[in-house]
């Protein structure tokens, strides 16, 4: 007998519902202060099961092929929001549940039947990430109805079902030999993760082609991604294909996630029922809210984690604890030779000066003006006072070569390059190749660059994060997929200064630059006065400053 048809608009034949009863039968709480508790699927769950488990109305059982309307699903979701838990459960039913389509009851009614032999792999790129899901397998079995069946092998890895009519296992993308086997159903874990570099997005597609050539299904866990990289979380999601489901919710941006209302509400969006406002295990008021604020984590990763945004991946200019490290004693000597960096701002950020040693590539800050506290709105830096700090260091130190962002302070950079031909280049942040060698070349020195020890131009280099702007073309040869992408800087968090991070890249850069012209050739100094600079290196355009030893 076929399909009753739909009783209600837009009703579908499903397997989710006895999918879903025999979860809530069989598997438990793996872990937490519910550990051993029956688990109890969400509104959210059913909803992914019923339509996960879909079947065509016109299905047949097996032999006859694509009785399920989905091939494959992907479950983005937000850090916490219960993905692993979830995607043990779904594991155990793929191995013992309801899962394959047996016909029609008498009734019109789908009937579900376990797959008579399965073999299920828990996949991900390395075992820490594999664990997420299999450790949460392993508990289920162990501490709950299932751990009573007859002939079950249950090891640390893997798992033999009675009578060896079947297996779950967990495997890395380094098992190549493994994911080789005819597989029924796969997890796969963290596929934001899976990108071309490695080899991981090919593993990946062996996997899904292993279990097309079964008639066997997959599941993606994810978080959301960084769309520079290209990931295999990425490709599902983008591909358009009909026969893969893809369940997620759709963030709404927080531009400021200073604003605790906007930010909790969108919080309580993306977490839904696993909210503790919801009777779910997720205290959003608590510890979630905390984080998705705290600079202690760079933006773009609380955007993806906690919000669910698609968003550009970040990383540290700096290792924080190695920059403190190379901080030296000394100071800048009447007539060193010295490239300087500047990164000018009219009145929001700071404007910062930065000079780096021809010698030995030492970073000094030799000015920074920020906007002083309760500064009223109409402040601006004293243009006046920077062009006097200008002039004296090109009087007190042979400046060889200037890279300076022109942007608000062309008509000073015009000034500036007109008294020292040569030594003044204009160098506009904004332009991604020109900015992308600059960053290159400081990554690359970046462990064996040392500096004055300022307070300011610290906080600033640890406030920096690269990020990733358009693509560059790819070389010849070079697979289109694999094209990288131009370096860009950026704040870590909102309301966070890092000009003197930028000065200090110009400056570094320039100092390359000047090398290569042949910067480090003999030459008699000029006649020099050391300069000096407040303690702490911060001008906030009050007085003149003398004119001394720089040393700190």
């Amino acid at each position: 007998m076929p399909w009753r048809g739909p009783s209600e608009p837009g009703e579908f034949p499903t397997l989710g519902y006895a999918v879903g009863e025999w979860i809530e039968s069989h598997c438990v709480v793996p872990d937490g202060y519910q550990f051993g508790q029956p688990y109890r699927l969400t509104d959210e769950m059913w909803r992914f099961l019923v339509h996960f488990y879909r079947l065509y109305p016109y299905a047949e059982p097996w032999p006859a092929p694509d009785s399920l309307r989905y091939i494959g699903a992907q479950l983005r979701r937000v850090q916490k929001w219960g993905k692993d838990p979830f995607g043990a459960a779904i594991i155990l039913a793929e191995a013992f549940g309801p899962t394959r389509f047996d016909g029609w009851s008498s009734a019109g009614e789908p009937v579900g039947a376990p797959y008579p032999t399965p073999l299920i792999v828990c996949l991900g790129v390395s075992e820490a990430q594999t664990d997420n899901t299999w450790l949460r397998v392993l508990s289920m079995l162990r501490n709950g109805p299932l751990a009573d069946m007859s002939g079950l092998d249950v090891g640390d890895t893997r798992v033999i079902l009675p009578g060896g009519m079947g297996k779950i296992e967990p495997a890395t993308t380094s098992a190549k030999s493994r994911l080789g086997a005819p597989m029924t159903f796969a997890t796969i874990t963290e596929p934001h993760l899976l990108t071309l570099q490695g080899g991981y997005r090919k593993v990946a597609s062996n996997v899904k082609r292993n279990l097309s050539g079964m008639d066997g299904r997959w599941l993606e866990l994810t978080n959301a991604w960084d769309p520079t990289e290209g990931s295999e979380a990425q490709v599902t999601a983008e591909s358009g294909d009909e026969r893969i489901y893809i369940d997620t919710v759709e963030p709404h941006r927080v531009e400021d996630l200073t604003d605790d209302d906007a930010l909790y509400a969108e919080l309580l969006r993306q977490y839904g029922d696993s909210a503790r406002e919801r009777g779910g295990w997720v205290n959003i008021r608590g510890r979630i809210m905390h984080d998705a604020r705290s600079n202690r984590f760079l933006e773009a990763d609380r955007r993806r984690y906690f919000l669910n945004e698609i968003v550009v991946g970040q990383s540290m200019l700096v290792d924080p604890t190695h920059w403190d490290s190379q901080a030296r004693p000394g100071q800048l000597r009447p007539g060193d030779r010295i490239a300087l960096g500047f990164d000018g701002s009219r009145n929001r950020d700071a404007t910062a000066l930065v000079a780096c040693r021809l010698t030995d590539g030492r970073l000094f800050q030799l000015g920074v003006w920020e906007r002083p506290p309760n500064a009223p709105p109409e402040w601006r830096v004293p243009r006046d006072q920077v062009d006097r700090r200008m002039r004296a260091v090109f009087g007190a130190y042979q400046v060889v070569l200037t890279f300076a962002d022109p942007y608000r302070w062309q008509d000073y950079l015009d000034v500036w390059a007109a008294e020292w031909p040569g030594r003044v280049v204009e160098f506009p942040t904004n332009v991604e190749q020109r900015m992308d060698k600059a960053i290159e070349r400081f990554q690359a020195a970046a462990p064996g660059i040392t500096h004055d020890g300022s307070e300011r131009m610290s906080a600033h280099m640890k406030n920096a994060v690269i990020v990733k702007g358009s693509r560059k073309k790819p070389r010849p040869g070079e697979e289109t997929e694999l094209a990288q992408h131009y370096l860009k800087l950026a704040k870590r968090g909102d309301g966070l200064l890092i000009d003197l991070a930028v000065a200090g890249v110009l400056a570094y850069h320039a100092r390359g630059q000047a090398i290569e012209d042949g910067g480090l050739a003999p030459a008699a100094p000029p006649p020099a006065t050391p300069l000096a600079v407040p303690a702490d290196g911060v001008l906030v355009g009050a007085g003149d400053f003398d004119i001394g030893t720089v040393g700190f």
